[in-house]
Order: structure tokens, then C-alpha cells, then sequence
């Protein structure tokens, strides 16, 4: 990133090394001050957790306190990860869904992450706003400015995508006895997992399964699967190539693009087009707006089934109700 800010993951090549107090030093001595970033909505996540105390021990003997520090977003503020970015370096509160006392039970589907929704897209435009304040070296108080736009350009999104075509080809889609596919590199990939989850719950309750293109151990197409493409420029090869093959074995590949005219919008039958703020260099809002056109489906599907007459697992129901109460 620009100005110095440098943003590396763990997963990343060259990451110096599997065990985080290990690596922290290093990566002092590459990039100089080091925050670790952890998104949390129960401040409890076990890997995140053991990083943070990891970091803490080493901040603790470090002579110089100020070269790391602990940044967490979070639901819970008393969490262990909330306590430890408060007394490392910040904790941020993100409120999640609230569960009323009676629907209570409906902590039974925490487990399957489907409650999460709220908290990762509010996290996410927090997050976007962070990163469009640093680009543009702006004073922090603007950081409640960005929000709210970037809420009201979200909102438009998420609006405009229930209301089209689009959507109701692609529940229709999605209700049929098939395999869905999600493909994107980079970015678009995030968002590709990020959607694919919350489609699975729903796709696997009918006995259908839900894969990312390019992670192991993805089967072929079969006629009659649907693929879901991202892809801001339209024109990412890998991700074209996936197209070409599922329009080969008989599939039916739906995208969605930030560029009208491309090639992956000219190998699908239906093309979601996104517009976004996006300048070379400057931070991209359109992986933002995808995960949120794409956060209804898995409510749309569910809908759709319960007309058709299919019973679903409890736990999905109770979750569909609570998000529609």
C-alpha cells in the first residue's frame, strides 16, 4: 500500500515464519513498526487468539513497545482478543446481530458461521474506509464521512441487485439439483469463499455441494452446474478460462463485473454489472459492494425452497427467521 503501509498475510509467500512471535521481529526488521490486524466477531477465534498472545509476550519483552501492537474489530469488547487490543493497542467495536430471548436457540447455528454476516460486511466497510483515509492521507474524523457513504453506496447496491433479473435467474438457478462454483483470483477470490459459505449451508441441506474454483480438490463440471465469476477488469485469464470450460461441459456461468464490455461478461449468460470508485493505486471498492449483492442469496434460496415445498434443516430455519423477523 502506499505511504509506507505494507500489508502482508500469513498465507503469503515468504511470510517469515509459521510461528507469529517468531515472525514479528522479522518483520520489524523488513517493514519497520508491526500491527497485527484480527477480525473477531466472538474475540474468541483460537489461531487469531494464539497469534495475539504470541505477540503480546513479545511486545511485553520488547525494550521499545511502540514497534508492535494488537489491533482488533470485534462484537465483543471484554472478549480475550478485545482485552488484548486494548492493552496492546486498539479495540475497535463492531456490533453483530443481536439475538432476542426468544430466539435464543438460534446461537445453535453460531457454529456454522452463518450468523457472522453483519459483523464481516460491517467490518469490511470499516475497513475500506480505513484504508481510502490512508491513501488519501486525510484527517481520521473524515473516517465517519467515508462510512456513511460507502453505506449509502452499498445500500443502492444491495437494492438494485434484489430487484433484478439477475437475481431471480440465479435463485433459479441455484434451487435446481446441481453443483455451484465460485472463481476469482486475488480479491475477487476472498469474496468468492466469503459468498460460497453462505451458499453451501444451503446448497448442502438439499445435498448439493458448493466449491471454489482453484482450491484442492475441486471436481470437474458436469452439465448443468452453475458458475459464479468475479472479476473487477472482466478479463482475468485464469478466470475466463474457468468460463470457457464450464461453457464446454454444458454449465451455465453467471458473472459479476466491474467492466461492461469484457470477455468474461461475453462468456456468461447472466452478467451482474458493479460500478465502482476505482483509480490505479487507490484502494478498490468493488470486492466491497460484491460481497454485499451478494449476501441475500443464501435468504432468496431458502425462500424459494420453502415454496417449493422442501423442508430444511432446523437450524436454517431458524437462522432465515431470525434475519426476517
Amino acid at each position: 500500500m502506499d505511504r509506507g503501509k505494507v500489508v502482508v498475510d500469513r498465507s503469503d509467500v515468504g511470510f517469515p515464519d509459521r510461528s507469529f512471535d517468531m515472525a514479528a521481529p522479522k518483520l520489524k526488521q523488513r517493514f519497520g513498526r508491526v500491527s497485527l490486524l484480527i477480525l473477531s466477531g466472538s474475540g474468541r477465534s483460537l489461531m487469531p487468539l494464539v497469534d495475539a498472545q504470541k505477540l503480546a509476550l513479545v511486545i511485553s519483552k520488547s525494550e521499545k513497545m511502540k514497534d508492535y501492537t494488537i489491533d482488533v474489530v470485534t462484537s465483543d469488547a471484554d472478549s480475550p482478543l478485545g482485552k488484548l487490543g486494548k492493552k496492546y493497542g486498539t479495540c475497535t467495536y463492531v456490533k453483530g446481530r443481536t439475538v432476542s430471548e426468544e430466539n435464543a436457540s438460534t446461537s445453535e447455528f453460531k457454529q456454522y458461521g452463518i450468523l457472522e454476516d453483519i459483523f464481516i460486511l460491517s467490518a469490511s466497510v470499516l475497513l475500506q474506509a480505513v484504508a481510502e483515509c490512508i491513501y488519501e492521507d486525510s484527517d481520521p474524523l473524515n473516517m465517519s464521512e467515508k462510512i456513511n457513504q460507502l453505506l449509502i453506496e452499498t445500500n443502492e447496491v444491495v437494492e438494485n441487485v434484489i430487484k433484478s433479473d439477475f437475481m431471480h435467474s440465479l435463485i433459479e438457478l441455484l434451487e435446481r439439483r446441481n453443483t455451484c462454483f465460485l472463481a476469482g483470483l486475488g480479491s475477487s477470490q476472498e469474496v468468492a469463499r466469503m459468498t460460497g459459505v453462505r451458499i453451501g449451508h444451503v446448497k448442502r441441506a438439499i445435498g448439493d455441494q458448493v466449491f471454489v474454483s482453484g482450491d484442492t480438490n475441486v471436481p470437474p463440471p458436469r452439465a448443468g452446474d452453475v458458475l459464479i465469476a468475479i472479476s473487477h477488469s472482466g478479463e482475468t485469464e485464469v478466470v475466463a478460462s474457468w468460463c470457457r470450460t464450464f461453457k464446454k461441459m454444458g454449465g451455465y456461468v453467471v458473472s459479476i463485473v466491474g467492466a461492461k464490455d469484457s470477455t468474461i461478461n461475453s462468456l456468461s449468460d447472466q452478467t451482474l454489472y458493479i460500478p465502482s470508485r476505482y483509480l490505479p493505486g487507490r484502494p478498490n471498492d468493488f470486492y466491497l459492494k460484491v460481497a454485499f449483492a451478494t449476501s441475500p442469496l443464501p435468504l432468496y434460496l431458502v425462500d424459494r425452497l420453502q415454496e417449493r415445498g422442501l423442508k430444511l434443516p432446523e437450524y436454517i430455519l431458524r437462522w432465515y427467521h431470525s434475519i426476517m423477523a
